[in-house]
């Protein structure tokens, strides 16, 4: 372990000496710390698996993944400056600021006890709680005789039950802050209804162990309606989430940094500045869609690829909008509006590999009949537009090859004529100034059928298909008990990687509220569910259950897949550096 510091320190020693007089000693400092940090990783993939526990390997892996991205990014920023004979000062400091940070994280991982750097609060997602709140409520609702003893085991459970829904409705809360507007009504009232039966599940467990009531059956009675309710609360957030996914990405294509730059060349500032609140509440959702993706990301590689996109927008999110009002023109927004952009498409891409396909598919029905039943009471062409583009969506999720091996021959049959209708429908509305609305309507009408066969390919195509429970909750229940959530703060947003002015400034805003101490009865990976959620129907879960049985530590053959991955990356990059060095 004492090796790996030495090394990593070699490549923040030569991070100090990054001010060159020229383009090509910028080429040959970085072509000197590409092979310093080869060197670096080549002693990681020996350790891996032997030395490391498994939040440090992921740790290990994303800092790796983000000094291989900010390396390629400034060979980039070296070319520009060696095309344009201008120096990029504020690109070189981003960057190498950034590098900075990763080698320093890695630096903490080295240490004898590294496991303690991990906050707790990256390790302990939404489903963990659920599952571990899930399997202590097991133990009310499958007991039928207790001795005293017994019960007083059973009232401290309760307690440790009451912490972890606080946490629970804690994250709730902050997926709720940046979910669409119709579901945060029908969230706030499930939050609510899985207080009260907390509350009465609480109240319950006292009176049995403080003897003034020993009927054990109203306790069980009340531990299965707290079970049913985060149920429904589980179900309806996988639905939201997969609402919030269409919104986010629809979005990333609506709200782009060149346009902002153009309105900001134009100089209207009040346009600006909506656009630039949109840009960053659609950064918010996207963290909130990631940090559930990667709690069912099936490999560390996927995982760690979701991660650094998180990581790079948060850094992003403080330096971007930045640069662009300092100047809208200047190179160094410019690289970064590529950045971002590079990040998006890995981003996207990763989440449609992770997102079920029968799932996704079923969710746009529902958007579409719902659109379309809109459209004939009053038609909004604007509304359709974004149909189209969601179904667009779609054909992006059917890419992946991961995601085409679940298509059936026929399935395959039913996709093209969906691209066929999909493609009709955006040529009609491209003039539907000159078209009857009942025709513009028929067209998609065609496709929502078009697109029921399918899913119905895609349902017939799975092994096993999950019912799904009907949702007991209405998003018109009334909400006049909102007060019951005043003393819950959501979970402030914890960093990805980079502790930025921003989540500095959320952390401050967050701790004269009252927090839940982090609390979890069982390690995640030692909860076994006792029966099979819905999720495994929402997303790609098929080695999940027998991962859990497994020992929380990663295989070193896994793992040193991962690093291996960095380091050919690595390898074209001293190669090409090299090859850059001999021209000039």
């Amino acid at each position: 372990m004492n090796l790996l510091r030495v090394k990593a320190e070699s490549c923040l020693r030569l991070l100090e000496s990054t001010t060159a007089p020229s383009f090509t000693s910028d080429i040959n400092w970085l072509n000197d710390f590409c092979a310093e940090f080869l060197k670096l990783s080549n002693a990681v993939q020996i350790h891996m698996g032997m030395q490391f526990d498994y939040e440090n390997i992921e740790m290990i892996c994303l800092c790796s993944t983000q000094i291989v991205i900010c390396i390629r990014h400034l060979e980039q920023t070296i070319n520009l400056e060696s095309a344009s004979g201008l120096r990029i000062s504020a690109s070189h400091q981003h960057f190498i600021e950034r590098i900075r940070v990763c080698l320093k994280r890695m630096w903490a991982c080295f240490g004898e006890s590294s496991s303690a750097q991990i906050s707790c609060v990256e390790g302990a997602s939404f489903f963990q709680l659920l599952d571990s709140l899930l399997d202590s409520l097991s133990a009310f609702t499958s007991f039928f005789e207790s001795t005293n003893q017994h019960a007083e085991n059973l009232f401290d459970l309760s307690k440790e039950i009451k912490t972890q829904i606080d946490l629970l409705l804690g994250q709730t809360l902050s997926f709720a802050n940046v979910a669409l507007q119709q579901d945060k009504k029908a969230l706030s009232a499930l939050c609510q209804k899985v207080m009260r039966d907390g509350s009465a599940f609480q109240e319950e467990c006292q009176a049995c162990s403080s003897g003034r009531n020993s009927n054990y059956a109203n306790q069980k009675l009340k531990a299965l309606t707290l079970e049913s309710g985060l149920s429904q609360l589980e179900t309806y957030i996988n639905e939201a989430l997969l609402r919030l996914v269409f919104n986010c990405f629809i979005d990333f294509q609506k709200i782009s940094v060149d346009k902002i730059r153009n309105i900001l060349r134009t100089e209207h500032v009040a346009t600006a500045d909506e656009y630039i609140a949109d840009f960053d509440v659609n950064l918010d959702r996207a963290t909130q869609i990631g940090v559930f993706a990667i709690a069912f990301a099936p490999s560390l590689k996927l995982k760690t690829l979701v991660r650094s996109c998180l990581a790079s927008f948060e850094y992003l999110d403080t330096s971007l909008i930045p640069s662009l009002y300092a100047n809208a023109a200047d190179l160094h927004s410019e690289l970064l509006e590529q950045h971002y952009n590079e990040e998006v498409s890995k981003f996207k891409c990763a989440i449609q590999q992770i997102i079920d396909s029968h799932a996704m598919v079923g969710c746009y029905m529902q958007l579409l009949a719902t659109g379309i039943e809109a459209a004939e009471k009053h038609f909004d062409k604007t509304q359709l537009d974004d149909l189209t583009l969601m179904g667009f969506i779609i054909l992006e999720h059917f890419k992946p090859s991961v995601n085409q091996k679940q298509l059936t021959p026929q399935a395959q049959e039913n996709l093209k004529k969906f691209v066929t209708i999909l493609r009709e429908c955006k040529a009609i509305l491209m003039c539907a100034a000159q078209v009857e609305t009942q025709r513009i309507l028929k067209r998609f009408k065609i496709l929502r059928s078009t697109l029921r066969n399918l899913h119905g390919c895609l349902a017939a195509a799975e092994k096993k298909v999950d019912a799904a429970p009907t949702n007991a909750i209405a998003t018109s229940e009334n909400c006049a008990n909102e007060g019951l959530l005043i003393n819950l703060a959501a979970s402030p947003t914890s960093s990805i990687l980079y502790d930025t002015r921003r989540h500095r400034n959320r952390s401050l805003t967050q701790q004269s509220m009252p927090q839940a101490e982090p609390f979890i009865r069982a390690k995640p990976s030692e909860c076994i569910r006792r029966k099979q959620s819905l999720r495994t129907a929402m997303f790609k879960r098929q080695n999940i259950f027998e991962n859990h049985k497994q020992p929380s530590i990663i295989s070193s053959h896994s793992a040193s897949l991962e690093i291996s991955d960095i380091l050919e990356q690595l390898t074209s990059l001293t190669n090409s550096f090299s090859a850059g060095q001999q021209v000039k």
